[in-house]
């Protein structure tokens, strides 16, 4: 066997078995958008078995956090629930163009936030189904973001990394 070994200790399968194409993941920050404590747990889980470091990682249970994380760290990869509950109303203050800010009301609306805030980021949005509607469509079929059907599984994830890092064309603005 060759490949970056788990950093779970105890576990005795190399990253590179499961997935050889998420070197490119490693060492980027990420962060974990998802209401369920277990869901949540889980996929950190897994993200540290398949490589992924502590320093590199953080976790969100909800819209707010999300945003306040996303501001201060700034990830490069961001998994986030499709039916993840917006936020409280409260004020957030005004966009760049004046409009009032609010929180999103859900994991697509977050994702479009997020994105616009960093056209660089690359979204992974987590559904028990295939994501659609008119705020994803246009995005999913572009590549701005990508998606990963539930359950979650080391396979699922690992595969979603090698396709959030893996080379792409320049992203439109």
């Amino acid at each position: 066997m060759s490949g970056r070994p788990y950093a779970t200790p105890g576990v005795a399968k190399v990253a590179s078995d499961v997935a050889p194409d998420i070197g490119a993941a490693l060492g980027k920050r990420i962060l974990v958008v998802e209401d369920s404590p277990s869901a949540r747990r889980l996929l950190q889980g897994l993200l540290l078995r398949l490589g992924v470091t502590l320093p590199d990682l953080r976790l969100a249970a909800n819209v707010p956090e999300a945003l306040q994380v996303f501001t201060r760290w700034m990830p490069e990869i961001a998994f986030i629930d499709l039916e993840l509950r917006g936020g409280p109303p409260s004020d957030l203050g005004t966009e760049p163009d004046g409009t009032p800010r609010k929180y999103a009301a859900n994991g697509a609306e977050l994702a479009v936030q997020l994105i616009q805030r960093d056209p660089q980021l690359r979204v992974i949005i987590c559904s028990a189904s295939e994501p659609e509607g008119p705020l994803l469509a246009p995005l999913l079929k572009s590549g701005r973001i990508l998606s990963m059907t539930k359950p979650i599984l080391a396979s699922h994830v690992a595969e979603a990394l090698a396709r959030a890092t893996a080379p792409r064309a320049s992203t439109p603005r």
